[in-house]
C-alpha cells in the first residue's frame, strides 16, 4: 500500500516509516499540517493515510482527517489522544491505533485497514485498536 504519514513529531514518523517499509509498503510524508497533508494526498493519492491528532503549526488531524477524506484517502488515526476524535462530531476514519504502538501493532493495525478497504473481515486485530467501521 502507499501510505500517507501525517505526524508532526519526526522521530515517529521514521520509526513508522521504518517499520512500513520493511514489511513492502510504499510511504510519503510525513506531512506535519493539516493542509500539507490534503496536498500531498493531491498529488500522490495514497491509499490509505496514518494521522496524528495533535499536528504542527496548530493544525490537528481531525481536520486533515476530513480533508483526506473528501479526497477519496481512507484515514487511520495513531494517537495518544484518543478521547479527542470523539469531541468532534462524527469520526471520520477506519478506526484508532493509540500510541505509543510496538512495531507489530502498527503492522496488525495497517493490515486491519487494508482488509477493512478490500471488503474483507479484518484478522489480527490490535487489542488497543478501536475501530469505527
Amino acid at each position: 500500500m502507499k501510505i500517507l504519514l501525517v505526524e508532526d513529531e519526526v522521530l515517529i514518523a521514521l520509526e513508522q516509516q521504518l517499520y512500513l517499509e520493511n514489511v513492502g509498503h510504499s510511504i510519503i510524508g510525513p506531512a506535519i499540517t493539516a493542509t500539507e497533508a490534503v496536498e500531498i494526498a493531491a498529488a500522490d493519492k495514497p491509499d490509505l493515510a496514518l494521522v496524528d491528532v495533535h499536528l504542527g503549526m496548530g493544525t490537528n488531524g481531525i481536520d486533515a482527517a476530513r480533508g483526506l477524506t473528501k479526497l477519496g484517502v481512507p484515514c487511520l488515526f495513531i494517537t495518544s489522544f484518543r478521547d479527542e476524535l470523539k469531541k468532534d462530531g462524527p469520526l471520520t476514519g477506519i478506526g484508532c491505533l493509540p500510541k505509543p504502538f510496538t512495531e507489530s501493532g502498527l503492522i496488525a493495525a495497517v493490515d486491519a485497514a487494508r482488509a477493512i478497504l478490500a471488503g474483507e473481515t479484518p484478522r489480527n486485530v490490535p487489542q488497543t485498536m478501536e475501530l469505527f467501521v
